[in-house]
């Protein structure tokens, strides 16, 4: 299980503020397409 409060402050300190802003929504995107974080992410830069 992900420790949301520990990426959170990863993150932030990464300076990748975007993603840490739209974590809840990337979150739940996954779960839905029942994919990993990583998959959530890569499909997300990928439609950008």
């Amino acid at each position: 299980m992900i420790d949301t409060d520990r990426l959170d402050e990863l993150l932030t300190r990464l300076r990748l503020t975007a993603i840490r802003d739209q974590l809840d929504s990337l979150l739940d995107e996954a779960g839905r397409a029942q994919m990993t974080l990583r998959e959530a992410l890569l499909d997300d830069d990928v439609a950008a």
